[in-house]
């Protein structure tokens, strides 16, 4: 039996009994990011929805799990004047480790989680990661190679009963497939309404450490915008400010 956030309680059997030792921040929403390969923009859509969720004024923080480190390494160069955003880096092995330094930071309202590139490698570690998600949002590009890796990984969150919605990242509208890939989530999962899409914007918020949201005249701050609220109203979160 595991504690959620609210005091709510679900049982799942010997798996739920494995994450009972994993120390969970006392108040905040989890959003989990995950796919089934690499490219499909999770640590772009984490470091966005962190920077959007900091400026609407709800305490976040992220937790890297990606060896690749993406996510901490935009940490690294983040300007010392952006909106402080609390960031651990830990394996995704040891996620206890994880979520008890998330817990050290304080009264969150939101944490969002980085995942590996892929989740075929560590599934017992993906699996206890999930039972712990209270929203997962898997990214997906458009191409057919993207959209067969995710809809595997999408019927697994469905079997764990777990929220969980596609986003269409870094897309591509005038591309055929464009409609393609929607069509091919819709009937796979729940498919978020807002897509973001392939914007220079996008890549250069990388590179300097900003989100969207914190650069004047970005591309792509109402393609964010649409899927933090979609996030947002689907874990009942009051979001204090506009962005």
């Amino acid at each position: 039996m595991r504690r959620t956030v609210g005091g709510k309680k679900s049982v799942r059997g010997a798996a739920t009994d494995a994450v009972n030792t994993t120390i969970q921040p006392s108040r905040a929403k989890i959003i989990v990011c995950s796919s089934g390969k690499g490219g499909s923009g999770k640590t772009c859509l984490t470091r966005n929805l962190a920077v959007f969720a900091a400026h609407a004024g709800l305490r976040v923080a992220t937790i890297d799990l990606d060896p690749q480190r993406g996510l901490t390494n935009w940490y690294a160069v983040r300007p010392g004047e952006a909106v402080a955003i609390p960031n651990v880096a830990v394996p995704l092995s040891n996620l206890d480790e994880a979520m008890r330094r998330a817990g050290a930071l304080g009264d969150l309202d939101l944490v969002i989680i980085d995942t590996p590139p892929g989740v075929d490698a560590s599934p017992a570690e993906m699996r206890q990661l999930l039972l712990l998600a209270d929203f997962v949002l898997v990214p997906t590009g458009q191409g057919a190679g993207d959209l067969r890796s995710v809809v595997e990984w999408m019927a697994f969150i469905r079997r764990e009963q777990r929220p969980s919605a596609f986003v269409l990242n870094l897309t591509v509208r005038s591309a055929g497939s464009f409609d393609r890939a929607k069509q091919r989530l819709i009937e796979a999962g729940d498919l978020c309404p807002f897509d973001i899409r392939l914007y220079e914007s996008i890549r250069v918020s990388d590179e300097i450490g900003l989100g969207v949201a914190e650069m004047k005249g970005a591309n792509g701050l109402s393609d964010v915008r649409g899927v933090f609220t979609f996030a947002m109203n689907t874990l009942g979160l009051k979001v204090p400010n506009d962005v």
